[in-house]
């Protein structure tokens, strides 16, 4: 058995079934994208490709739509950051202090992970909406806070930050078991170690909790920010991009060019780019991240 464990051409032939579904489903994508970056072409078949070179590539960056959804892009992640990060991680290190009922604390708070994006949209869109058909907007006005409602989702001022709300709802309890489980990883030695020296709650902590899942905190940050670099499904189901575009996008964007315009050469060259930032963001968050690893 350990002849064929230190095998590489057995270890490649058993690679190599998901190497070549990944190749299919992921590489051969992106160079399409690629390729078709290249072209002016509606996206239907028996209409010839009309190669303009740069040219998609160009109109992206001057065309004013583009410029907003970049702008919106990196508002919807920093506000999500803001939030789910302490929130993940808070309620992970509450719930490692082993306080009565935390398993059934566990199993509420990462039911949104489980929900269907589509259907945690819907659930939201209900909340949300104007008047005092809303839920939020019927508690605001059962509490004499009238003042405060208002059409969350066709307000500009507010259709945005409602939507990064609900992924933060929708993705706090994915990170929160991230958070759990390093946390779980510590050894107890460690912990009453540090007790043993005087250190209270905020100290060990920061002392050592911290530094030991940092590494953990780094896997959540990449995720949530390449993640929300494609986010499509919940700016598509409860806004569609709008009021007049100002919750679109580069994902949703990119649809419409594509299939809704029918600008496939358009909606290619936004994929292409948002595959080369979240690679540069995703680099550019573990560089940032980096501290010096504790060892233990």
């Amino acid at each position: 058995m350990e002849q064929y464990r230190t095998n590489k051409k057995v270890i490649f032939l058993f690679l190599l079934p998901a190497l070549a579904i990944y190749m299919v489903l992921a590489v051969v994508p992106i160079i399409q994208s690629l390729y078709f970056g290249f072209f002016d072409w509606p996206g239907i078949q028996g209409i010839p490709l009309k190669f303009v070179g740069l040219k998609n590539f160009f109109q992206m960056f001057e065309s004013k739509e583009f410029l907003l959804s970049l702008k919106n892009v990196f508002q919807f992640m920093l506000l999500t950051l803001v939030i789910q990060i302490p929130l993940s991680y808070g309620l992970a290190i509450l719930l490692s202090k082993c306080y009565r009922g935390f398993k059934l604390f566990k199993v509420f708070f990462f039911l949104p992970v489980i929900l269907p994006l589509t259907a945690t949209s819907l659930l939201w869109v209900f909340i949300f909406f104007p008047n005092e058909t809303g839920v939020l907007n019927m508690v605001l006005h059962s509490l004499g806070l009238d003042n405060l409602t208002t059409a969350w989702l066709l307000n500009p001022h507010t259709a945005l930050n409602c939507i990064a709300i609900t992924n933060v709802w929708a993705g706090f309890g994915y990170h929160m078991m991230i958070g759990f489980a390093s946390l779980s990883s510590i050894p107890e030695e460690i912990l009453e170690s540090a007790e043993l020296d005087g250190a209270k709650s905020f100290k060990k902590l920061w002392y050592i909790q911290l530094p030991i899942i940092w590494e953990s905190v780094k896997i959540s940050v990449v995720l949530i920010v390449t993640g929300n670099l494609k986010q499509f499904d919940m700016v598509f189901v409860m806004t569609g991009g709008g009021p007049n575009g100002l919750t679109q996008l580069p994902a949703t964007l990119m649809y419409s060019e594509a299939f809704r315009y029918d600008h496939y050469g358009m909606g290619s060259a936004i994929s292409v780019f948002l595959f080369v930032v979240c690679i540069a963001l995703a680099v550019f968050s573990m560089k940032a991240m980096e501290r010096e690893k504790i060892e233990y």
